[in-house]
C-alpha cells in the first residue's frame, strides 16, 4: 500500500479545509456564509468545475433536508406534534431527565428504520413543543434529540445510508481479495450492529443526563413556554399573578361566578371552567356560569389571592395545569397588553358594554391607567385613550379583536394558525414518504418531494409558507460542505491522508487497528459525507485487517459505525439541522461533542472486545 504523491491540488484542499475549521470553530462567519465561501473558492482555485462546486444545492442530501423539514412543519401546523408533545409531557412531567430520556427513545426508534436526518426533522417540532410546555430551555433538549437520532441509526443495518451500502462495498472487496481458503462472502445480517447500537444509545442518554445537559447553554427564549412575555410578567406579575387549576370539593355549595365575584373578593379572574370530568369546557365563562362540586376552574391570581381562595372556599389546587393543557398551549393562546387609542372602537366604552367574553371569547385580566393597575370591577371602568388592557385568549381571537376595534398591542401576536382539519393530509404525506422510501425503495429525495407536493396540493401549507419553513442557513452550510468533500476525494487528498495514516500502523493488534480506523473515520466524516467516507475507507480497512489477521468484515463495520461520530462540528446534516432551532454555536458542539466522541469510542471498543 504505497503512499501517493502530495500534489499542489491536495495542499490547496487541505488549506481550504483548515480555513473552514477555523471559521466554524471560532464563529468568525455565519455557517451559511462559510458554505457560500466554500462553493466560491473551490472553482476559483481550479479544484472543481463550477457545476461541481454548486452541485450541493441540488444534491439528494439537501433536497431530503428541505423535504423532511417541511413535513415536520406540517405536522406542527396541524397540531399533531402538539398532541405528541402532550403525550410526552403526560408521561415525563416536567422533569428534565425524564423528558430528555423519553425524547431520546422517541427519536431513536424511528431512526432505526429511516434516515437519521428524517427522524430528527420529524421529531424536532415535538421537541420544541415539549420545551415550551415544560419550560425547559430548548437548548437542553434539541441537541440530545439530534445526537440520539444519529445513535438510532446504529440499531439496524438499514438505519443509515452507510449501513445500507456496507454489504455491497464489502462484497466488492471480497471478490478482488478472496481468502486463501476460498470462503464465500456472507453479508452482515439486519441486526448485526444492534448490540453496539443499544449500548451507544444508552451511553448517549446517560451522558446527557449526567454531563451533557450541564454543558449546554441555558439558551434564550425563556418566554417560549409562557403565555405572557417576561416584560408583561414584570409589569403585571405581582398583581395579576399566575394560572392555577382548582378542583371544586364535594362539600362546596353551588354558586354562579357572579355570586362568587372572584374579582372583587379575591382579585382573581376565572378564565375557564371544566365540567363532567373535563368533557365540557367553557372558555371565558360568564357571571352566570354555575360552579359546583367536581368542576375544575382555571383561575388567574397572585399567590396571596390563591391562598385565600384555598382557605376560604376550600378549593384544591392541582400541581400543574392538566385539564386545560391543550387549551393553554402557547401555540393557541397567549396574554397581550392592548393600548386603547382615540380611534379605537373600545374608546369611551366600559368592559360590560364591549362584552369581550361573549363576543370575542377573551378574558380581561387587568386595566392599567397611568401607574395604577385595576383588577376589580372592570365592567364599570370607562376606557380612555392611553389605557392598557391586559387580555388573555386565543391568538385568533386577539387578532380578530384588533381587526374590529383597532386596539394596538404592545407586542407582536406570537401564535400561529393551527389547521387541525388538515391533520389527516399531513399524516398522509408522512405515510407516503415512509412508504415510498422504506418499503418501495424509491429515492429519499423523490419520496420527500412527493410528500411535499401532497402538503401543498392538500392546502396544509401554502407554497410561500413552505419557503418560509426552510432553514436556509442549514441548506447553504450542507450545500457548501458537499463539494468540499467531493474536492477532497477528487484531488486524492482523502486517499493520501488515509493511506499515510494507516501505513503507520501496520503490524498492530486487530483491536488497536479498529481504534485507529474509528478515529480516522470520525475525522473524515466531519467533512466528507458518511457515504463517501464509507466507500473510501472500508476497502482500506478490510485490506489492513486481513494483513494483520483481523476480521475484514468487523473492520468494515467499524468504519460504517464511526461515520456518524461527528459531534464536535455542525457539519453533519443532523447537527446542521438542529443548530438554529437550538440556538447553538460551534463552540457548543465542541464542548459537548468532544466528550460524546470520546464516549462513543470507548463504548465501541468495549463492545468490540466483548462481543465481536
Amino acid at each position: 500500500m504505497d503512499v501517493p504523491m502530495l500534489t499542489p491540488e491536495m495542499i490547496t484542499v487541505f488549506a481550504i479545509l483548515g480555513l473552514v475549521v477555523i471559521l466554524l470553530v471560532f464563529d468568525l462567519l455565519r455557517v451559511d456564509v462559510v458554505g457560500l465561501l466554500v462553493m466560491t473558492s473551490l472553482p476559483l482555485a481550479g479544484l472543481l468545475k463550477p457545476g461541481e462546486a454548486t452541485a450541493g444545492l441540488g444534491s439528494t442530501a439537501v433536497v431530503v433536508l428541505i423535504c423532511v423539514t417541511v413535513i415536520g412543519a406540517s405536522l406542527n401546523k396541524t397540531g399533531i406534534m402538539s398532541v405528541v408533545a402532550q403525550k410526552i409531557m403526560n408521561v415525563a412531567g416536567k422533569s428534565q431527565s425524564r423528558v430528555v430520556s423519553l425524547i431520546a427513545l422517541a427519536v431513536a426508534l424511528p431512526s432505526a428504520l429511516m434516515s437519521n436526518v428524517g427522524a430528527a426533522a420529524l421529531m424536532l417540532p415535538a421537541t420544541l413543543q415539549v420545551a415550551k410546555k415544560s419550560r425547559i430551555s430548548v437548548s437542553k433538549l434539541v441537541m440530545p434529540m439530534g445526537f440520539c437520532a444519529n445513535m438510532g441509526g446504529n440499531l439496524t443495518l438499514i438505519g443509515s445510508t452507510p449501513f445500507i451500502i456496507l454489504n455491497d462495498v464489502m462484497g466488492q472487496w471480497w471478490k478482488t481479495n478472496p481468502p486463501a481458503d476460498g470462503e464465500a462472502f456472507t453479508p452482515l445480517g439486519l441486526f448485526a450492529v444492534t448490540p453496539i447500537g443499544i449500548a451507544l444509545l444508552i451511553g448517549t442518554i446517560t451522558y446527557f443526563l449526567l454531563i451533557g445537559c450541564r454543558l449546554l447553554p441555558a439558551g434564550e427564549g425563556a418566554d417560549e413556554g409562557r403565555l405572557a412575555s417576561s416584560k408583561l410578567r414584570s409589569i403585571y406579575g405581582s398583581e395579576v399573578g399566575q394560572g392555577v387549576e382548582f378542583v371544586i370539593p364535594p362539600g362546596f355549595s353551588r354558586k354562579t361566578l357572579g355570586q362568587l365575584d372572584l374579582r372583587a373578593n379575591f382579585k382573581t379572574s376565572a378564565v375557564a371552567v371544566a365540567k363532567d370530568q373535563g368533557k365540557t369546557k367553557v372558555m371565558a365563562p360568564l357571571s352566570t356560569t354555575l360552579i359546583e362540586p367536581g368542576d375544575i376552574v382555571l383561575a388567574v391570581g397572585n399567590e396571596e389571592s390563591l391562598q385565600r381562595i384555598m382557605a376560604e372556599l376550600g378549593w384544591q389546587p392541582e400541581a400543574d395545569i392538566k385539564t386545560f393543557a391543550a387549551e393553554t398551549s402557547p401555540e393557541k393562546v397567549g396574554i397581550l397588553e392592548g393600548i386603547v387609542t382615540a380611534r379605537s372602537g373600545l374608546n369611551g366604552h366600559t368592559m360590560g358594554e364591549i362584552q369581550l367574553k361573549q363576543l370575542f371569547t377573551l378574558n380581561p385580566l387587568a386595566i392599567m391607567r397611568g401607574n395604577e393597575i385595576h383588577i376589580e370591577k372592570l365592567d364599570g371602568i370607562i376606557l380612555k385613550p392611553g389605557d392598557a388592557v391586559l387580555l388573555a385568549g386565543g391568538w385568533d381571537k386577539l387578532k380578530y379583536l384588533q381587526e374590529k376595534t383597532e386596539i394596538v398591542y404592545t407586542e407582536k401576536l406570537r401564535g400561529v394558525e393551527v389547521r387541525e382539519e388538515k391533520a389527516w393530509v399531513a399524516l398522509a404525506a408522512l405515510g407516503a414518504f415512509l412508504l415510498l422510501s422504506i418499503f418501495m425503495g424509491i429515492s429519499l429525495a423523490v419520496a420527500g418531494l412527493a410528500a411535499l407536493l401532497i402538503l401543498v396540493v392538500g392546502k396544509v401549507l401554502h407554497i410561500d409558507e413552505v419557503y418560509r419553513t426552510i432553514e436556509w442557513k442549514t441548506v447553504f452550510l450542507v450545500a457548501g460542505l458537499i463539494p468540499l468533500g467531493a474536492a477532497f476525494e477528487k484531488t486524492g487528498a482523502a486517499n493520501y491522508l488515509a493511506v499515510s495514516i494507516l501505513q503507520q500502523f501496520s503490524g498492530i493488534t486487530p483491536l488497536m487497528l479498529y481504534l485507529v480506523l474509528a478515529l480516522l473515520t470520525s475525522f473524515f466524516a466531519l467533512f466528507v459525507s458518511n457515504v463517501g467516507t464509507t466507500v473510501l475507507l472500508v476497502p482500506l480497512a478490510m485490506s489492513l485487517a486481513s494483513q494483520i489477521g483481523g476480521d475484514p468484515k468487523i473492520a468494515g463495520l467499524v468504519v460504517a459505525i464511526s461515520s456518524i461520530n461527528t459531534f464536535i462540528l455542525p457539519t453533519h446534516q443532523v447537527n446542521a439541522l438542529i443548530m438554529q432551532p437550538g440556538g447553538y454555536k460551534t463552540s457548543d458542539y465542541m464542548r459537548v461533542g468532544s466528550g460524546m466522541m470520546v464516549l462513543f469510542l470507548v463504548i465501541l471498543m468495549g463492545m468490540l472486545a466483548i462481543f465481536y
